[in-house]
């Protein structure tokens, strides 16, 4: 399990929007995001972050406490300690009260010629 120094999210609202923060489950932990521009509304888009600092076992985008939220295009950046910096996109989906989303990845294995 890689050490997770911080990560930063974007998300693009559609057709259903969120009037609450957002929040995200690091480990069994629901936290806000932080850093936050934009917004959660329909065709609007949210970016924020959190630095972690810790290993991940876990790391999910909560749904909101009441209604849906319908997530057009979502891409999470990542940087880890002892490996560069990568992204990772997710497709459309909608998340109410009793879903999450994973949006933990592992690092990608490194690759070298031989």
């Amino acid at each position: 399990m890689p050490k997770l120094n911080k990560f930063k999210i974007h998300i693009q609202t559609g057709s259903k929007g969120i009037e609450e923060p957002a929040r995200f489950c690091f480990n069994s932990h629901v936290l806000p995001l932080e850093e936050l521009s934009g917004g959660t509304k329909p065709g609007e888009t949210l970016e924020g972050g959190y630095d972690v600092n810790s290993v991940a076992h876990s790391m999910t985008l909560v749904g909101p406490e009441k209604g849906t939220w319908s997530l057009q295009k979502i891409k999470v950046d990542f940087e880890c300690e002892n490996t560069p910096p990568y992204s990772v996109e997710y497709p459309a989906v909608e998340l109410d009260e009793t879903t999450e989303l994973n949006i933990w990845k592992d690092p990608p294995l490194p690759t070298f010629d031989v």
